[in-house]
């Protein structure tokens, strides 16, 4: 199930795209990444725009 990850140290999750809201992560106010993992440990995140896979 397709579901949005921080991939800052705070290490949010959420089932709607959006940016980070925790005011003491790095990544705060970015976008959160897709992810597809079926198991939440988070290792299948999408590729974003303009990256390459496993970039």
């Amino acid at each position: 199930m397709q579901h949005y990850i921080c991939t800052g140290e705070c290490h949010g999750e959420s089932s709607n795209p959006g940016v980070c809201q925790v005011e003491d992560c790095k990544k705060e106010g970015e976008p959160l990444t897709p992810c597809n993992c079926p198991d939440s440990t988070h290792h299948n995140p999408a590729p974003q725009e303009g990256e390459k896979d496993g970039e």
